[in-house]
């Protein structure tokens, strides 16, 4: 997710940009495919660039990140209860800036379902 995520809202970049952007330094080999398996999935394009490629996100990655979300939720929070989440907040170290952005997100959220009522 992490090499997706670096994709958003950016020109298309190569391998060697997407990597020395990344928190966490891989293989130049790992990072290559990576992307190549998103191109093949339809997550990503890329165009030639001389004798390299440059990756970009394909215009179904939101749906498809959406769908990874999707998929850690159910596995994390069967059945919906967010415990385990309040559980995980007490456990971790956040940032100020984390929590803020966090209520941010929950604010947003309690926004939308106070309006629909």
């Amino acid at each position: 997710m992490s090499v997706l995520g670096l994709l958003g809202g950016h020109e298309p970049q190569s391998v060697a940009e997407l990597r020395a952007r990344l928190e966490k330094k891989l293989a130049y080999t790992t990072v290559m495919t990576v992307l190549a398996r998103l191109h093949k999935k339809g997550v990503v394009v890329r165009v030639k660039d001389g004798n390299r490629y440059r990756y970009a996100q394909a215009m179904r990655a939101p749906e498809v990140k959406s769908g990874i979300l999707s998929r850690v939720r159910r596995a994390l929070f069967p059945g919906g209860d967010a415990r385990p989440l309040l559980a995980l907040l007490e456990e971790e170290e956040l940032s100020r800036e984390d929590l803020r952005a966090l209520r941010a997100v929950i604010d947003r959220r309690l926004e939308g379902r106070m309006a629909t009522r």
